[in-house]
């Protein structure tokens, strides 16, 4: 899910078997294995050091993209937001997280019956899924959302990984009893 990952892994193996060719004297081994984690290191490197450009575009919760984007990735969506059904009508705040102007993720809310403003959807498309989107987001977040009016976010973890990302994020459980499973974020 993650090209630094696959880097990685890819690096460690490397030198697993470069340690393994010189313990067999085998040059064919470890020179290419030599080779492997060169070009290994070097794209580490490139991305560990890399600026990225990201950009929060609001977008109209009726946007055709918007929904083309989220039918493209409902199945994975499905995966860490079971419960979660795109609906125009209850949407309050539609966000597009933009790197290097690609879209790699989507922030939703909506207002619960309390008038609590509640995460929908908080969702960052495979392959990007390290942290700097999130991070990003919620630097932003707490410059925008008290604009609108929104000065806590409430959220309902998915999964245990949503669980620890949310935690991340900076929120934490709400101690109500009636509660149940819900996180909140001071904004701003």
């Amino acid at each position: 899910t993650s090209v630094l990952r696959l880097r990685l892994i890819s690096f460690i193996g490397a030198v697993a078997w470069f340690i393994y060719g010189l313990l067999l004297n085998a040059p064919p081994i470890y020179l290419t294995n030599g080779i492997i984690i060169a070009i290994n290191t070097y794209y580490l490197f490139k991305m560990l050091t890399a600026k990225h450009y990201f950009k929060l575009l609001e977008v109209d919760r009726n946007s055709a993209y918007l929904r083309s984007f989220l039918e493209f990735y409902a199945g994975d969506i499905g995966r860490f937001f079971p419960q979660f059904r795109y609906d125009a009508a209850r949407a309050d705040v539609v966000y597009l997280v933009l790197r290097d102007l690609m879209p790699v993720g989507v922030f939703i809310t909506e207002r619960d019956a309390a008038h609590r403003s509640l995460v929908d959807l908080d969702y960052v498309i495979p392959g990007y899924r390290d942290l700097q989107p999130g991070k990003f987001l919620f630097t932003e977040l707490d410059r925008l959302l008290p604009q609108k009016g929104v000065k806590t976010l409430y959220s309902v973890p998915g999964s245990e990984h949503h669980h620890t990302y949310l935690t991340r994020m900076g929120f934490i459980p709400v101690r109500e009893s009636t509660s149940g499973n819900l996180y909140m974020r001071e904004m701003g």
